[in-house]
């Protein structure tokens, strides 16, 4: 195995946390991904937890782009129901309505996961809130007795 001093080491463990693939890693570094695997585990820096913010930030950048997109995408939605609506009203023309309704389909379909990611912050931040009480509740009942 290939020796490397600490800071190459840190720079491995940075590479594998932005993009979290052992092999892709491994061919930048031209080692095995055993060696990186290796590297990373031994690394003292929390990497599962820079990895668990880094996926933080990556969900919090997207929701935040996908809101300034808002308007764009309900033009194109509109675009793609007219066109629908087009084909769809004349049968000769049917053929290419599958990629209208597979545009219209994923477009739809990540709306939906971002509500879905949305709704598990809420859920998320209400259960910490919940737990708040709960715990400011046992110290009202435990400062009574």
């Amino acid at each position: 195995m290939a020796k490397f001093n600490d800071l190459e080491k840190k720079e491995i463990v940075a590479d594998y946390i932005n993009c979290q693939n052992y092999s892709e890693v491994a061919r930048k570094w031209n080692v095995s991904a055993e060696a990186i695997r290796l590297i990373v585990k031994a690394s003292k820096d929390n990497v599962l937890e820079k990895l668990e913010n880094k996926k933080i930030e990556n969900t919090q950048t997207t929701l935040e782009y996908m809101q300034t997109q808002h308007e764009t995408k309900k033009r194109i939605l509109n675009k793609l129901l007219k066109g629908i609506e087009i084909k769809a009203d004349d049968i000769n023309e049917l053929t290419s309505i599958k990629d209208l309704a597979t545009a219209y389909g994923i477009i739809l379909d990540k709306e939906l996961k971002v509500l879905e990611i949305q709704k598990q912050q809420m859920e998320t931040k209400s259960n910490g809130v919940l737990d708040d009480l709960m715990e400011a509740l046992k110290n009202v009942k435990g400062t009574k007795q």
